[in-house]
């Protein structure tokens, strides 16, 4: 019976250092926005490569802790659960990842009068990502807790949508960009929201799991 506590407890440990991980990329993305809205491209350079090295270190870290849960035969009634929690949460990482790179890459124009609202999306999506990550951390302690916090990143989602609309119509409605220049802007907006998103998705399963256990 200890061998399998002392197996469980490096279980939640290697899930925690999973979600601290999503965490930390996700504050590096926020860091990452603000630099480029300063125009410091060296620096959004330097955090694109930090958030693409801790999401290698993501994949790594799921597919070890998938491994261990199968090769150890642990939580066997919450199996099933924990690894599509898991596979769900590392796409969040791996969208901020992609964002990261085609911000770096792309340089996209934002107008000023849009950072306002810009900025909102991304935190907005950010305490998505930030309750998401505190509700899986209280699943095998707290289910009430992971509820809570996964109600809540959809009550944020919503807002995230409401932002993103609003983005949108700043940018369709503005005269001064040409047809090309719209279509690009709405793509950035497009794929920050996604983030919000996956989030929602994965809080989704994460109520129906609490539940059920």
């Amino acid at each position: 019976m200890s061998f399998y506590k002392n197996n469980q407890k490096e279980l939640i440990d290697s899930i925690n250092l999973f979600l601290n991980n999503i965490l930390e990329i996700n504050n590096l993305f926020e860091s990452l926005i603000k630099e480029f809205f300063l125009k410091n491209y060296k620096g959004v350079e330097d955090l694109t490569i930090k958030i693409s090295n801790l999401e290698s270190e993501c994949d790594k870290l799921r597919r070890s802790t998938e491994r261990k849960i199968y090769k150890e035969t642990l939580i066997p009634e919450q199996r099933g659960d924990v690894l599509g929690m898991l596979e769900n949460l590392d796409k969040i990482p791996g969208q901020l990842q992609g964002n990261a790179h085609r911000i770096n890459t792309e340089k996209p124009n934002i107008h000023e009068d849009l950072h306002d609202d810009f900025n909102s999306l991304v935190q907005n999506n950010s305490t998505c990502v930030k309750l998401l990550i505190s509700g899986s951390k209280q699943f095998f302690i707290d289910p009430k807790k992971t509820i809570e916090d996964c109600l809540l990143v959809s009550k944020h989602e919503s807002t995230g949508d409401k932002i993103s609309t609003k983005l949108k119509n700043a940018i369709f409605n503005n005269n001064n960009l040409d047809l090309s220049q719209k279509m690009h802007l709405r793509y950035f907006v497009e794929i920050v929201d996604e983030v919000a998103n996956l989030a929602e998705d994965v809080a989704d399963r994460l109520i129906i799991s609490s539940v059920k256990n």
